[in-house]
């Protein structure tokens, strides 16, 4: 899919004086023109971290990844150090709280030796290559051992059971099993969750995914709640989740309503065709 046109105004000079027009110009002629970076993670405040953890969540089923890292972000009042600019990334920005903020954004925290990396918006899956690689050479230069990457696993309608996954490095299998986590034996992770493990596995540094069973076509905050229980267990943290169960059970109840509407219109439906077969 191509990238919406982007108004440019140039200037060029006739005999006689400069005439101003328009040249609209594709996103990727704009980033060749102008040397775009592929991918920059730019610093934007300097934090004394000592081979910190690394989590992330980025866009997927049910958005669990996401909500998991954002609802950590504001429990530990993170603050944001890095974000990451690059022509891979569709152009939009995020509004929340009445702030426009980089869509793509890096969190820490110095008391908890802990980083966040958020990614609100889908990428583009030509950049996961350099978007990843470059996400993992800052992972590396703050000396970080571990990267874990939450993510969720689609599945139609309501998830049966609410229960973490991990995939994980041979020797870290059992402690993490010892810990109540269950590991995946086989399969395939794909998207930036897929290519970060993957680049994690060239490098000296642990890769990690926790995995959940998610809602695909809507906000998931259940899923996310398992997967920061799962975190809470394998690495320690002490992360509250009653905010997301609160706001799971509203989705819940939500569901519900929807499901018995739509039965009452089948049913009606079918009682119809019966009064005029």
């Amino acid at each position: 899919m191509r990238t919406p046109p982007c108004p440019l105004i140039s200037h060029y000079k006739s005999k006689e004086r400069y005439v101003e027009r328009a040249i609209i110009l594709s996103g990727e002629t704009l980033a060749r023109k102008f040397g775009a970076p592929e991918v920059e993670i730019v610093n934007v405040k300097e934090l004394e971290l000592k081979e910190p953890l690394v989590i992330s969540g980025f866009v997927g089923a049910g958005l669990v990844g996401s909500i998991a890292v954002d609802h950590i972000i504001n429990q530990l009042k993170m603050d944001e150090i890095a974000y990451v600019k690059s022509k891979h990334l569709p152009p939009a920005t995020i509004f929340v709280g009445q702030r426009l903020r980089h869509p793509f954004r890096i969190y820490g925290s110095k008391k908890d030796n802990l980083c966040a990396i958020i990614c609100e918006i889908p990428l583009r899956y030509e950049g996961l290559y350099s978007i990843s690689s470059a996400i993992l050479d800052w992972v590396e230069e703050k000396k970080a051992k571990e990267m874990v990457v939450l993510e969720g696993v689609p599945v139609p309608g309501l998830p049966k059971e609410r229960k973490a996954f991990c995939v994980t490095e041979l020797g870290k299998c059992e402690i993490l099993k010892e810990k109540g986590i269950d590991l995946f034996s086989k399969g395939v992770i794909t998207g930036i969750a897929g290519a970060i493990l993957s680049e994690c596995l060239t490098r000296k540094i642990g890769g990690t995914a926790l995995l959940t069973p998610a809602i695909s076509f809507m906000p998931d905050p259940e899923g996310a709640a398992t997967l920061i229980d799962a975190l809470n267990k394998s690495h320690g943290l002490k992360i509250d989740t009653s905010e997301l169960l609160a706001g799971a059970k509203e989705i819940r109840e939500k569901l519900k309503e929807i499901a018995e509407h739509y039965e009452k219109m089948k049913t009606g439906v079918e009682e119809s065709e019966r009064m005029y077969a």
